[in-house]
């Protein structure tokens, strides 16, 4: 195991190779494992000096386990600590307090985004749902808990550690509270809508933060009769239910469903209908029943969660989407979305209007939305930019 000594104290050395050293200069913060000279012989999880021939690149964790070999921490000869991470969170606290507002749940550390590789920290109205999805992080979880602890005082700290991406770096699946006490159901609020979340066993960490902008900005275009597609546990359907006359949610899950009706007894809301079934065949159903809506919401599953999956993704897209179109009333306006990081905007944008062309309705493009900021997209990560949001209306 080679280590230097110059600027980086004693940190195992990595060092790319020419192709590696091309990508490097994208900005992109992985190297892959084929962009390494050699295996550095360190630790999964390690910090690593960074090196190009002899030109000091940065620092970065290591993983002997996935295809991605290297995610820079810094590319400065700074020491890594406990004052390293502080002042880091410390500046995603402060970006949160200028972006969120009116809300008790968000995203306080986004991974990359943040300077925080391979991790995700969700603020749930006091309790704190962490995903380490590296080994440099798993290392680094009880330090980290002790900063979230002694600058946010939580009510409780779960680690959230069930995504199968720990798998590929070599870390086991578990779900744990290791500080204070997690109730069964936590309440939270997005302006006026207040939701019960399941911190232990809800998709994601609990909910889908990412969409939280977007629930409120779908709301502007509730009226008559609303469909809302892929439901989960209801979070757009109570933000559009105040201004509609009624809202018809449709999940596969029973137990999403279950929580859906939960939060709307929770808003005091009576104007909603509860369907239980696979999305495409409710679609198929509604178009041969006649039915139209005069609000349609598409929020699916990332359909392609990798490249082989795009054929049948865009095959999925388009149908969902032209059965929409085919739903909607004149006038009527369709929030459609694809949180899938193979499928690029254009892309999408090019599937929403096949299918808008071929269920012979035409439509005009409103808005083109992203994730909350406090997802913010890292530019020189792609991956970060994942989930796109079109509001289109049909004329």
């Amino acid at each position: 195991m080679e280590k230097v000594q110059a600027g980086v104290g004693d940190l195992p050395a990595a060092r790319l190779t020419a192709k590696g050293l091309r990508w490097r200069r994208t900005g992109h913060p992985w190297v892959y494992r084929d962009d390494l000279e050699r295996d550095p012989g360190a630790p999964s999880g390690s910090l690593v000096a960074v090196y190009a021939g002899d030109r000091f690149l940065g620092q970065a964790f290591y993983s002997a386990a996935s295809r991605i070999a290297l995610r820079f921490v810094t590319y400065g000869d700074e020491a890594v600590d406990r004052s390293f991470w502080e002042a880091r969170l410390q500046r995603a606290l402060a970006y949160r307090q200028r972006v969120v507002h009116d809300t008790n749940v968000y995203r306080l550390i986004y991974g990359e985004a943040d300077g925080f590789p391979g991790l995700v920290v969700d603020h749930y109205a006091g309790h704190l749902a962490v995903q380490a999805l590296h080994p440099g992080m798993e290392g680094l979880l009880p330090e980290i808990t002790h900063l979230l602890r002694e600058h946010l005082a939580p009510a409780s700290i779960t680690r959230r550690h069930d995504a199968e991406v720990r798998q590929l770096e070599g870390l086991p699946l578990e779900i744990k509270t290791v500080w204070g006490e997690l109730p069964d159901r936590v309440e939270v609020k997005e302006g006026p809508v207040r939701l019960h979340a399941d911190l232990r066993r809800g998709q994601k960490t609990g909910l889908f933060l990412d969409q939280r902008e977007n629930r409120r900005a779908a709301a502007a275009w509730a009226r008559g009769q609303v469909l809302d597609v892929f439901s989960y546990q209801g979070a757009f359907a109570l933000h559009l239910a105040p201004r509609a006359d009624r809202v018809t949610l449709v999940e596969a899950s029973q137990a999403a469903l279950d929580l859906a009706r939960e939060n709307a007894g929770l808003n005091g809301l009576d104007n909603l209908d509860f369907e239980r079934g696979n999305a495409f065949n409710f679609l198929k159903q509604a178009v041969a029943a006649g039915r139209r809506f005069d609000l349609i919401v598409l929020d699916p599953p990332a359909f392609a969660k990798s490249r082989r999956d795009r054929p049948a993704a865009l095959k999925g897209y388009k149908e969902i989407n032209r059965r929409a179109f085919q739903l909607l009333n004149p006038g009527g306006a369709l929030m459609t979305c694809s949180c899938s990081y193979n499928l690029s905007e254009a892309e999408f944008l090019e599937v929403v209007r096949q299918a808008a062309a071929e269920a012979r309705r035409p439509a005009r493009l409103i808005a083109r939305r992203g994730a909350a900021p406090d997802h913010p997209g890292l530019l020189s990560l792609p991956e970060s930019l994942y989930l796109k949001c079109l509001i289109l209306e049909v004329i």
